[in-house]
């Protein structure tokens, strides 16, 4: 289902809700190209709904690239077994692991970033959803929070990575739901 810029967060609350059952985490991917809005959608989920928990999949970053098999072993598993879920996150202003972070198994836990629906774990999420945005203002959103001097890694590294991680996975054929730009 694809939905008008106007309306995504009701239509995110209806999937939620139908996802959601008593005693269990709900498990919410965001995903979308660097950028497009999904860190900006996650925070509208959470300021509309109780007991909302963020993931963001940049946090696995180590030094190197994105050490998805961690997000899987160490939040999505530790979550689906009903337990609290710590794991290291990256500082990227430090450029250095950051401290450790603990998310309970309760309530909506949305996990965030270019590769929350990989299909290492886009099956154990009760709701998917793909935020697209033109190349270009995804690129001037980059360029705005990563400043001028970052332009060429986001137009010769991750965007080309990312155009290569959605052709080869197709995370978007998996999303239960697509928002135009956030």
């Amino acid at each position: 289902m694809q939905v008008p810029n106007s309306s995504p967060l009701a239509a995110v609350n209806e999937l939620i809700e139908a996802a959601q059952r008593a005693g269990t985490v709900c498990l919410v991917g965001i995903g979308g190209h660097g950028g497009s809005g999904k860190s900006t959608l996650a925070m509208a989920i959470a300021n509309v709904r109780v007991d909302v928990q963020i993931v963001a999949t940049d946090s696995f970053w180590n030094g190197t690239q994105f050490d998805l098999p961690r997000l899987r072993t160490d939040v999505i598993d530790v979550l689906l077994d009903a337990r609290n879920a710590t794991y290291e996150e990256w500082n990227w202003a430090e450029k250095r692991p950051g401290g450790t972070r603990t998310v309970a198994p309760h309530g909506t836990v949305i996990v965030e970033g270019v590769c929350a629906l990989h299909e290492m774990f886009r099956h154990d999420l009760d709701v998917r959803i793909w935020v697209d945005a033109p190349p270009e203002l995804r690129l001037a959103r980059g360029v705005a929070r990563d400043g001028e001097a970052k332009r060429a890694t986001w137009t010769d590294v991750w965007m080309p990575s990312e155009a290569a991680y959605v052709a080869r996975d197709n995370p978007v054929a998996c999303a239960h739901l697509r928002v135009n730009g956030y």
